[in-house]
């Protein structure tokens, strides 16, 4: 006899609960209450006899139970919705879903995107960006590229690029930079909370103790390297991110040295399933590309 299974609802708002660590954004991303999604949710921990997520005052975690139920449930759904994208006359062969951080996608992807699209007028790219959590669940016709340590345990990584920093500065500001010494007089722009990309490259120039007069920090290279063109500070860049900003000449590179970091841009394709015939072209035209990088595909 089969199992019966809990009513689709349940699933669906654990999901995207579990996708957003909030009942409220779930809510809101589904069309209903906060309370619809929390006592759905409820419904299926009964339903399973098992609680799926740890209640904080003001977050959600998920229990060893809620990780291991995950994966199964959003591969059901993408099974469900490639399967419903044929009776629809949807080609689920002719879409590829791709994933990247803010500063990859809007400084050197979203520019090239147009050659992909000459190159392969019948491929439709769906493209997010993300700050990732610990698990890759993508399905069929999925790419992600990420920046780390390639230490994530997933067979299906290939690395892109490796990336080196050094610091850059609007053509007016870079003007008054001739030596290391001039960067005292300088706001730095950092990323996150903690100067490590400053610090390698200084330690590298022989310099650990500069610093500038005074410091910002952000959680992205979107926003250090806008105002940094903007002339309002000298950030530190990888060096893929900021090529066609130097190109353009709306960001001047500051010293000749390089500093190569440990971290790299990583592919992954589906961990589950195969990869549709979309996403096998973005990701040929993708390492073709980066072959003209310094360090990049090959």
């Amino acid at each position: 006899m089969r199992q019966r299974l809990p009513p689709l609802q349940w699933l669906r708002s654990f999901e995207a609960a579990a996708r957003h660590m909030s009942f409220t954004l779930a809510a809101g991303e589904l069309g209903v209450t906060q309370s619809a999604v929390s006592q759905q949710v409820k419904a299926l921990e009964h339903y399973l006899d098992q609680a799926l997520f740890l209640r904080r005052p003001r977050s959600l975690e998920l229990t060893d139970a809620g990780r291991h139920y995950l994966p199964t449930v959003r591969e059901a759904f993408s099974v469900l919705e490639e399967g419903t994208s044929w009776f629809l006359g949807h080609d689920p062969d002719r879409v590829v879903e791709v994933k990247a951080n803010t500063a990859f996608s809007v400084l050197w992807l979203a520019p090239r995107l147009g050659d992909f699209f000459h190159a392969c007028p019948g491929v439709e790219v769906n493209l997010s960006t993300a700050m990732w959590d610990a698990d890759f669940t993508g399905g069929y016709g999925s790419v992600e590229i990420r920046f780390g340590r390639g230490e994530w345990g997933h067979e299906s990584d290939q690395v892109l690029s490796r990336a080196s920093i050094f610091p850059v500065a609007a053509p007016s500001l870079a003007e008054r930079i001739a030596a290391l010494d001039d960067l005292r007089g300088e706001t730095l722009l950092h990323i996150g909370r903690t100067t490590y990309d400053w610090e390698r490259w200084l330690e590298a120039m022989g310099e650990p103790a500069l610093t500038g007069r005074n410091a910002h920090y952000f959680n992205t290279y979107v926003m250090s390297l806008d105002l940094a063109r903007r002339g309002l500070g000298v950030a530190m860049a990888h060096d893929i991110l900021v090529s066609d900003l130097i190109r353009r000449g709306e960001l001047v590179r500051l010293f000749d040295q390089a500093v190569p970091v440990r971290e790299a841009y990583y592919l992954f394709g589906p961990r589950h399933g195969a990869m549709s015939r979309a996403a096998e072209a973005f990701c040929v035209w993708l390492k073709e590309t980066l072959c003209a990088v310094p360090g990049g595909a090959t």
